[in-house]
């Protein structure tokens, strides 16, 4: 069986590596065949929530709770007016819009400044209270090209709330004051640009959601019949932030195909450089299911030969083939008693309910009825009949295991830990089978399998 997924609507990419391909000859033996061909485009989109609160430590960190300056760091941060400075300030409240974060909290602040007339003044310390300061901090969120958050056009404001007068002389100090806060805020803001691309990294979870994707699955418990789902791009969106958090989504383009024989190889492909690009909430996928004639023909042979054991008649070969896109054709090439070949047509249903491929009004020809008559066993032409239909499993071919496998597989590679602390869910809603058609290579089931798939980083 050979089974590929399809995006609606094409999108051109680089040429897909092909891997062997294993069929089996009626004697049993594997030889590798041609490469398959992959698949149409399946474009899968994992949506990705980014919780603002997992970058409170490393702000923390930048922007530290509390701290202090002495006159040596004060100046330089400040300039010669400054003399000591000290701060203690709120928790970091985020919120997010578009693409723009902005970090509030408040500051109590005390300091100490050189004036041209009134010499040290300072506010703030005891018996004062503490001097507030409203800060905001806006940051512009993009994606840089090593997989990290980057910041720009950070821009950070201080909002001076309480006065600071020197008493004798009546002189405000809040402009001094301001210097002072918006010189240390100064290397907050550098602090801050350099903090967030260094623990916002989203390359482990792309590198993951890729590397899983490259990996072959196992669709039975023989390992005999394997899903390569064969990523070819992967793109990312523009980060859209709405209150505590913000959002984008991981895009990964693929060219999937199932095999069957031994466990193909496939040489891992590193993950693409990171590119912009667009991305449905869900993912619409078409499957597209082969069932080799020639499979079939092998399959059928080894039954016939079984059923006709000690009867003096022989099938040395069994060949299905398309008649038009709604209808085969079976020919038995029989020795022995019976010599010649025999056909038998049939039109192509589907049962939903059973979710098989039904080969409906299974009979004989007529020139295959004419043979039967000259034959010396008068069971012969029961025998054949009841042969070529449990050949065929009464003119049904299932296929709910196959569908299942490529539904079951495509789950659980949506749904596991894709980095410590970070787990991808998603659901497969539903696989339905659209047609039924021929090929001249095999019988081909149109299917279309929907679902999301989401991961939250906290």
């Amino acid at each position: 069986m050979a089974a590929t997924l399809a995006a609606q609507a094409p999108v051109t990419r680089p040429a897909t590596p092909t891997n062997p391909a294993i069929t089996t000859t009626p004697t049993g033996a594997r030889t590798p065949t041609a490469a398959p061909v992959a698949g149409s485009l399946a474009v899968v989109p994992v949506q990705v929530t980014y919780r603002l609160q997992a970058l409170v430590p490393a702000l923390d960190s930048a922007f530290p709770v509390r701290d202090s300056l002495d006159r040596a760091q004060c100046q330089a941060a400040a300039g010669l007016l400054c003399h000591q400075y000290s701060y203690v300030r709120t928790p970091l409240q985020l919120v997010a819009q578009g693409s723009r974060v902005t970090l509030r909290t408040q500051l109590g602040y005390r300091a100490r400044v050189a004036l041209p007339v009134a010499g040290l003044a300072g506010c703030g310390f005891a018996p004062e209270t503490p001097r507030r300061a409203d800060v905001a901090v806006a940051l512009g969120l993009y994606w840089r090209r090593d997989w990290r958050i980057g910041t720009a056009n950070t821009a950070v404001t201080a909002t001076l709330v309480d006065p600071c007068r020197v008493t004798a002389l009546n002189i405000d100090a809040v402009p001094a004051m301001r210097t002072v806060v918006n010189a240390q805020l100064t290397g907050v803001r550098q602090q801050i640009d350099s903090a967030v691309p260094a623990v916002a990294d989203l390359r482990p979870l792309a590198d993951s959601l890729w590397r899983s994707f490259s990996i072959p699955v196992a669709l039975d418990t023989l390992n005999t019949l394997w899903l390569v789902l064969n990523p070819e791009a992967v793109r990312v969106t523009p980060f859209a932030g709405d209150g505590p958090s913000i959002r984008t989504a991981l895009v990964l383009y693929a060219r999937p195909y199932v095999v069957a024989g031994v466990r193909p190889i496939v040489t891992p492909k590193p993950l693409p450089v990171l590119a912009l690009g667009d991305a449905p909430t869900g993912f619409t996928v078409p499957v597209t299911i082969d069932l080799p004639f020639e499979e079939l023909d092998r399959r059928a042979l080894e039954l016939l030969q079984l059923e006709t054991q000690g009867t003096g008649m022989r099938v040395n070969g069994v060949r299905v083939r398309a008649q038009g896109s709604d209808s085969v054709r079976i020919a038995l090439d029989m020795a022995g008693q019976l010599n010649g070949v025999m056909t038998l047509a049939a039109k192509l249903g589907w049962d939903a309910a059973a979710q098989e491929l039904q080969l409906e009004g299974l009979d004989w020809s007529l020139e295959s009825r004419g043979l039967m008559t000259r034959m010396k066993a008068a069971l012969a032409a029961p025998l054949i009949g009841r042969a070529i239909r449990k050949a065929t499993g009464g003119g049904k071919v299932p296929l709910a295991a196959q569908l299942d496998s490529v539904r079951t597989e495509l789950f659980r590679t949506l749904n596991r830990p894709v980095a410590p602390g970070t787990t991808l869910g998603g659901t497969v809603a539903q696989l339905r089978v659209e047609r039924v058609v021929a090929t001249p290579t095999g019988f081909r089931i149109l299917a279309r399998m929907t679902g999301e798939a989401s991961v939250t980083i906290e």
